[in-house]
Parts: structure tokens; C-alpha cells; sequence
């Protein structure tokens, strides 16, 4: 979302002439908190993702996605995320992978940030697919590029793979994206084994990650609508939409009842994963 909110800014900087500035926290917990606790008056805004109701639902955070904050517009869609084997793995398919997962139950190690997306993400297929795989800590990508070279994990989620591929390092069995979303739409060519999970004949096999600009709770619901109609125009703009898809992301705009729809079908969503996962606190 760093990237993505200094395209935005750039935008509205550009098309509406305001002087927008973009601050970075080392915590995106602090992050949510400064924006929850600012004056609703519309200048202190952020770019959430599934994060933020990862932490409330886990309880690792206390800020509520859902009542301590303005809903402005849900934006793009965080586009795919890779699911890479190793290079050696006896399976050269997602469905290859599922036949064996469910012959071997708690035999196949995924490697997962301890609460994170990706954590949900595994938690979701898991639940949908009937296989049980072990949790391996990975919190960053660079950790699961190493466990998968060396054997340690048998499969993760990673970013951008293609390098790695392409070098042997590891195998691509599919990509996971939101509902609906084909592997056509990413801004460059790939190969068929990155065709989504969902083109393989997984129908259930998504994951609802959205980008939604908010605001503190309480702001002017005038202001609210205007600046909904504002982002319209700035997602639409040849620059920032590049910009968007260029980062792998897919670009969009939602009205404000399409938004609302859309965060709480996500938030609900991870609430049923998080209580098969056995992480529910709250919400």
C-alpha cells in the first residue's frame, strides 16, 4: 500500500492541486492508530489492507476496522500471490499438490507469517480443500525463498517468482487472487502454470484483498461522498492507474454502497477463517 498511496497522491496532488504528503510508520498498527485518533475533518487519511482487520479479529491490535474509522472508497485489488513448491516437489500442478496433501495429511510444511494474510490465506484453502498442512514461520518473502530452495517448506506464497522459476530454484503450481479474477488481467504476460486457482477449477479457491482509503470515524458524510467521486477520477487517470498496475495490483474504483458491501463481505470473511484457524479474539 506505500506504493500505491503515493500514486494516489500524486494524482490529487496533480488533478485537484492539493498538497498531500505521505508518512510512513515503522508499525502499521501506529499507522492506524494516528489516523483513528486524528480530527474527522477529512486531512488525515490511510490506505488500509486485510491487515487491519487481521490485528483487530486476532487480537493483536485494539483499533476497530469497523466503528473507528470513515469508509471513503475500496480501491484496487491486491492482485496475485504466487504459490511456489520446490524445484523438486513430486507434484507439478495445484491439483497434484492437493492429491498429495490429502495422502499425506500434516506431512506438507507451509511456510506463513505466525498472523498475517498468507496465514489466512493457507487457512482458507485448508478449510475449502479438506487438507491439513503444518505451520512453518516465514515471516518475510526473502525466509520462505530460502526454505523452499533448501527443502525446509513445501510450499509458500510469494510475490514474484518468475525469477526463481525460470532458474530452477523452485515451481510455480498457481496464483491466488479475488473472486472472479483471471491471470489475463496481470500487466504482463505468463506462463499457464500461473493461471489462478479458481481457472484450474477451484472455484472456491480466492482470497478478498482489497485496498479501502479511510478516514477517523465521525468525518461529514458530504465530504465523505465527494471525496469518493474525487478518487473515480484519480484511479481513472492513465498515470495512476499505470502506476497501480504496475505494482501488480489491479486498479479499481467502488461507489460508496459497493465499498461498504465489499469491507464487510472481506471482514466477514476473515472472521470465519480466524475461528477455523482457532485465532479468534474479537469482532
Amino acid at each position: 500500500s506505500d506504493l500505491a498511496i503515493r500514486y494516489y497522491s500524486e494524482g490529487l496532488n496533480r488533478i485537484y492541486g492539493l498538497k498531500t504528503t505521505v508518512t510512513n510508520y515503522d508499525s502499521n498498527t501506529v499507522g492506524h492508530q494516528t489516523v483513528a485518533n486524528a480530527k474527522p475533518d477529512g486531512t488525515t487519511l490511510t490506505l488500509a489492507t486485510s491487515s487491519l482487520n487481521i490485528q483487530y479479529i486476532t487480537g493483536n491490535a485494539t483499533v476497530n476496522p469497523m466503528t473507528d474509522f470513515t469508509l471513503i472508497a475500496c480501491l484496487q485489488d491486491n492482485g496475485f500471490s504466487t504459490l511456489a513448491v520446490p524445484a523438486n516437489a513430486p507434484y507439478d500442478d495445484f491439483q497434484g499438490f492437493v492429491d498429495y496433501a490429502k495422502s499425506h495429511p500434516n506431512e506438507l510444511n507451509a511456510g506463513m507469517p505466525a498472523a498475517g494474510a498468507n496465514t489466512f490465506l493457507f487457512g482458507k484453502l485448508c478449510s475449502v480443500l479438506g487438507i491439513e498442512l503444518n505451520k512453518v514461520e516465514c515471516a518475510s518473502e526473502s525466509d520462505r525463498l530460502t526454505n523452499l530452495a533448501g527443502g525446509f517448506i513445501d510450499i509458500g506464497v510469494l510475490g514474484n517468482a518468475q525469477e526463481y522459476s525460470k532458474a530452477g530454484k523452485l515451481k510455480v503450481i498457481g496464483t491466488v487472487a479475488g473472486n472472479g479474477i483471471t491471470i489475463d488481467q496481470y500487466p504482463a504476460e505468463l506462463p499457464e502454470n500461473y493461471k489462478t486457482l479458481q481457472e484450474q477449477g477451484f472455484k472456491d479457491c480466492y482470497m478478498l484483498v482489497y485496498h479501502y482509503l479511510m478516514g477517523p470515524a465521525g468525518m461529514d458524510e458530504t465530504m465523505v461522498k465527494q471525496m469518493n467521486a474525487a478518487m473515480e477520477e484519480v484511479v481513472n487517470d492513465p498515470t495512476v492507474h499505470d502506476g497501480i498496475a504496475g505494482i501488480g495490483h489491479i486498479p479499481g474504483w467502488h461507489d460508496l454502497e459497493e465499498s461498504e458491501e465489499l469491507h464487510q463481505k472481506e471482514y466477514d470473511e476473515l472472521v470465519n477463517i480466524a475461528k477455523n484457524l482457532g485465532m479468534y479474539v474479537q469482532g
